[in-house]
Order: structure tokens, then C-alpha cells, then sequence
């Protein structure tokens, strides 16, 4: 059993799982993450970046920090 799942997985390009473990990723409001503690410090950032009508994940929000950080969009 753990062989053929092994397999499934090193078939599966790197993107697809990507997108297999954000899709089942808790998603935030920009709302919801301005107010969250883990954010407190960067309340300012996630409104100047964060979309109000899209949801989150910590995952997307922290990518796009880094961006940020790094002097991109």
C-alpha cells in the first residue's frame, strides 16, 4: 500500500501538490487576518496589500509579506 502511494506521489508534479494542500487550507478575510494577533505587527501592510473581497490562507498572506519585504508585489 505504501508503495503505490509513493508512486501516486512521485507522479504528481510539485504545483499540483501545492495546490491539493492549499486548497484545503483554512482561508481569512483581510478583515480577519488586520485583526488576527499573528498580524498585529504588519496591520498596515495586510490593508495596503490585501484584497477586501478575497480570502487568505497564513500561506498566501506570508508569501505575500515576503514580496512585500523584498521590495515586489
Amino acid at each position: 500500500m505504501a508503495k503505490a502511494i509513493q508512486k501516486k506521489v512521485e507522479s504528481m508534479e510539485s504545483k499540483n501538490v501545492e495546490k491539493v494542500i492549499s486548497s484545503n487550507l483554512p482561508k481569512f478575510t483581510k478583515e480577519q487576518l488586520s485583526k488576527s494577533q499573528k498580524y498585529k505587527d504588519r496591520r498596515d501592510a495586510l490593508n495596503a496589500l490585501l484584497e477586501k473581497e478575497k480570502t487568505y490562507s497564513f500561506a498566501q498572506v506570508d508569501e505575500i509579506l515576503k514580496k512585500f519585504d523584498k521590495g515586489g508585489n
